[in-house]
This record gives C-alpha cells, sequence and structure tokens, in this order.
C-alpha cells in the first residue's frame, strides 16, 4: 500500500478511535443490549451512512441513540470537510438553525412558570410596537393591501407559529421585503429585529392557521425583556451552564473554529462547501455566503429561530433533560408538568388544517399524533425538530428514547431523508 495512502487512513482511523474514547469518558455510554437494543442492527447505523458517504450523497454524520438516559450508539462518518478532506469526528461543531427554536421556546417556558407572563398575554404587553401591526387582505397579494387585525398575537401564537408572522426563508416579494429590512442581518440585535417586525404586515390574522415562522425570535426577545438579561447571557447561566452544554453558544471562538463543519452543497454533482469560491444553491438567505459563514465572529445577532452552534452530545444533554421532566444529573431548568404541557398539540381544528394531519404542534415542538400518518416508525406522544442543514432530533417519551442526528447539507438531494432513515434503523434495532 502506498505509504501516503496508509498515513491517510492511520491518521484517520486514529482521530474517530481518539474522539470516540474521549466522548466516552464523559458520557454515559452502555452497550445497546443493557438499554434493550440490538448490537448487530444498531451498529448497522454506522454502516449504512457510511454507504451514503461512500457514494457521494452526504459528506459525513453524527448519530447517537440514548435510552433510559444512557448513551447506546455514537458515531462519526464521512467528513467533517469533504474539501479539505477533514474527518468527521463526534466532537464536530454543527449550525443547528432551526434546532434552536426548542431550545428557545424552553427557555421563554422557564420564566412561564415563575409566574411572570400568560400564554394569552398580546405581545404588545411586552412589546408596545406590536399594538397596531396590520394583516395582508390575501397572503399573496400586494404588500400594500393590508387590513386591521381582528386581534392581537399572543405569547402562545409565536410558540405554536400561528402568530401571522413569516420566516422569510424563500424568494417571493414578501420574502424579499421581509430579508430586506436586515432582520437576519449579523449587525441586527433583537430590540431592532422587533422594531423591523412591526414594520411589515402580518402574512394572516393572527390565530387563524398554522405558519411556520420567526415566532421563536419574538420568545427569544421576551426572554431579554421579561428576565433583564441579555439573551445569550439567560441561556448561558440558566440553560447551557446547569446542563453542561459547554460548547452550544451563538459565536465559535478561534481555539474551537476548526471544529465547526462547513455546510455542503451540490455543486454539479460533487459536493463543496457554501462559500465564495464554491459558491451556493439556489434559495433565500440562509444560503448566501454572509449568513452561512459568520459564527466565528461575535454580532448583535442573537436570534431565536437560527442561530446556535452545538455537538451532538450537547444536544442530547438538552433533549434528555426534556425526557427527563426538565432535569439532568440533578440539575433542573424546568418542571415536568411544563414540559408535558410544551409536547402537547396546541394547535385548533383550523390551524391544524395547514400542518400535517398526521402531526400536531405544541409550544417549540412538532407531535407525533397519529404514528401511522407520519411514514416512519414513531411512538405516539413524541416530539422533535429539524434544521436547515439537515440537523435533526426526537425525543420518545414511550419507548424513553432520545436521537440525535447531525450533519450539515443544504441544496443536497434526499438529505431529507435522513430522519426517516434514522427512524427505521433505531426502532429496528429495539427488542425489549
Amino acid at each position: 500500500m502506498n505509504k501516503r495512502i496508509f498515513s491517510i487512513i492511520f491518521s484517520f482511523t486514529t482521530a474517530l478511535s481518539f474522539s470516540f474514547v474521549a466522548a466516552q469518558s464523559s458520557l454515559p455510554m452502555v452497550t445497546p443490549e443493557e438499554v434493550g437494543f440490538s448490537s448487530e442492527q444498531l451498529d448497522k447505523i454506522e454502516s449504512y451512512f457510511q454507504g451514503r458517504v461512500d457514494r457521494g450523497e452526504i459528506a459525513g454524520i453524527v448519530t447517537l441513540v440514548a435510552r433510559k438516559g444512557k448513551i447506546a450508539h455514537l458515531s462519526a462518518v464521512g467528513y467533517q470537510d469533504v474539501d479539505r478532506g477533514i474527518p468527521m469526528d463526534t466532537d464536530t461543531l454543527f449550525r443547528v438553525y432551526s434546532m434552536t427554536k426548542p431550545i428557545v421556546s424552553t427557555a421563554l417556558m422557564m420564566l412561564y412558570q415563575d409566574g411572570l407572563f400568560q400564554l394569552n398575554d398580546p405581545l404588545s404587553k411586552f412589546i408596545p410596537e406590536f399594538s397596531n401591526l396590520r394583516v395582508l387582505r390575501s397572503p399573496n397579494g400586494p404588500l400594500n393591501e393590508t387590513v386591521e387585525m381582528e386581534r392581537e398575537p399572543t405569547v402562545q401564537d409565536i410558540l405554536r407559529h400561528t402568530a401571522g408572522f413569516s420566516h422569510g426563508l424563500g424568494n417571493s416579494e414578501y420574502d424579499r421585503a421581509f430579508v430586506g429590512t436586515g432582520i437576519f442581518r449579523p449587525e441586527t440585535s433583537l430590540a431592532e429585529m422587533m422594531t423591523a417586525l412591526s414594520t411589515i404586515p402580518l402574512m394572516n390574522q393572527p390565530g387563524s392557521m398554522y405558519r411556520y415562522s420567526i415566532g421563536p425570535d419574538v420568545a427569544l426577545r421576551l426572554v431579554e425583556i421579561i428576565s433583564g438579561m441579555p439573551a445569550d447571557d439567560y441561556l448561558q447561566q440558566r440553560m447551557f451552564d446547569p446542563l453542561e452544554m459547554n460548547d452550544t453558544g451563538y459565536v465559535v471562538d478561534s481555539n474551537n473554529a476548526h471544529r465547526l463543519s462547513p455546510i455542503h452543497w451540490n455543486n454539479d454533482g460533487q459536493l463543496a462547501p457554501i462559500d465564495s469560491e464554491h459558491g451556493s444553491p439556489a434559495g433565500g438567505v440562509l444560503v448566501e455566503d454572509w449568513s452561512v459563514n459568520n459564527y466565528t465572529v461575535d454580532h448583535d445577532y442573537k436570534g431565536g429561530s437560527i442561530g446556535l452552534v452545538a455537538t451532538a452530545a450537547d444536544y442530547w444533554r438538552f433533549a434528555q433533560a426534556m425526557i427527563n421532566g426538565g432535569e439532568l444529573n440533578g440539575e433542573r431548568i424546568i418542571g415536568p408538568k411544563t414540559v408535558e404541557f410544551m409536547a402537547s398539540n396546541h394547535l385548533t381544528a383550523q390551524q391544524h388544517e395547514t400542518f400535517s394531519p398526521a402531526m400536531g404542534f405544541g409550544l417549540g415542538f412538532a407531535t407525533i399524533e397519529n404514528p401511522a400518518g407520519v411514514g416512519y416508525i414513531a411512538s405516539k406522544g413524541s416530539f422533535y425538530w429539524g434544521g436547515a442543514a439537515a440537523t435533526s432530533f426526537w425525543i420518545d417519551p414511550v419507548e424513553d428514547i432520545v436521537v440525535i442526528g447531525m450533519t450539515q447539507h443544504m441544496g443536497t438531494p434526499n438529505t431529507g431523508a435522513i430522519r426517516g432513515e434514522l427512524h427505521a434503523l433505531v426502532y429496528g434495532a429495539l427488542e425489549d
């Protein structure tokens, strides 16, 4: 064998082995059989995704499966950075995008259980600019054709995406105007974002329907207002520190920048990083280079809908705390009844007409209402979400399972299938 190739393979294997041993030393690792899984079947997770890497379908992925509070599977396959040949590592950092939303929703509900607001409070009680919002006469109509609100959006509305706000992630006239206000710019603070939002009409009447939105950004601004603390400080002190989520935050410092995976896209049949050299896929603001590659600088923008970076193990700590009823390793961040309430469907029958018929939406999480209708094995009562770069997680209280999948892809065919593939592989390995 060519000595250089052998050296690369040896270094690749050694790096993965060292990382896995390091991860094992700080995490509650067990054999799959100790928590009711088949080792042989659970090992297929790694081999399956290695096959996708070998076929050039994905760059790499970190997967974590836990049951009964113990981690039965943690693996890294493929590459953190295909272009530079950097192997994927269990300690790799990922932009979790919309997986920021469940964390922020939980932070706001921590203040709710302290009695500091009610879910039916109008947003204008805390953000006066929202008292006179206008609503588009038609969701696809001209931006200057608006009507008055029939009622004001509430705190519950922003957590279940029924306030009437949009997300502004497409290429419509409305989306361009939305992004054109500078809402997602690195220099925009949450307070400035609220001011910008107040100048844009809602897409529909508050409470009339589910519409995926930047409601969690409003939620995070409420965290700042109600707690009297900057959003990132509140999250750090009240959640990340107690749960030992030491690699989670909005900024990746210079000592850890090498651990941050680039976002890959399919560039004429080849996986490449989104950057100024390799370009980006078609899409909205999330695929633009300035949006993707701004995580190593401490900007004013601290998003509630997108913005956090984490490892698979760190996100497991959050998810495990939630399945435990708000506690991990003796540190409680939220009460069990509050978690149960958040993980229940909050959509009315009318609102549900614009969401998946087999699912519901709680306060920050989607919920599985009809497992037979979702297209993959799941338990009724599971709650979950995912991120724009194909990250995903789910929490199954029935089987006491938490699963995390971390990868970094946009504009890459079939990465949306990863969640369903993981469901099949995980539940296929469950024996007890």
